[in-house]
């Protein structure tokens, strides 16, 4: 299993969910709220999806609305992956 650093992580989020909103990853700002960046319960099952076909993880819902930042998120997960 691959080990992600968080900056590698949270550059994987980035573009994808830059892809889900239809915007340049430039766009998304990974230490902005998830919310302000239009983050909805859908998007959020849709992007759980996704990562887990990139990684081969599960995440859930609650992975996405519990943590403030998509850089938050990448730093959450691979602290849980290391334990």
């Amino acid at each position: 299993m691959r080990t992600w650093t968080p900056a590698e992580l949270t550059e994987m989020l980035r573009n994808s969910f830059s892809g889900f909103l239809g915007i340049d990853p430039a766009e998304v700002d990974p230490s902005k709220s998830i919310r302000d960046l239009g983050m909805d319960s859908l998007t959020a099952m849709e992007l759980a999806i996704d990562i887990e076909e990139r990684l081969g993880v599960s995440l859930y819902l609650d992975d996405f609305t519990g943590r403030e930042t998509l850089a938050q998120l990448a730093a959450a997960f691979v602290q849980e992956r290391a334990s």
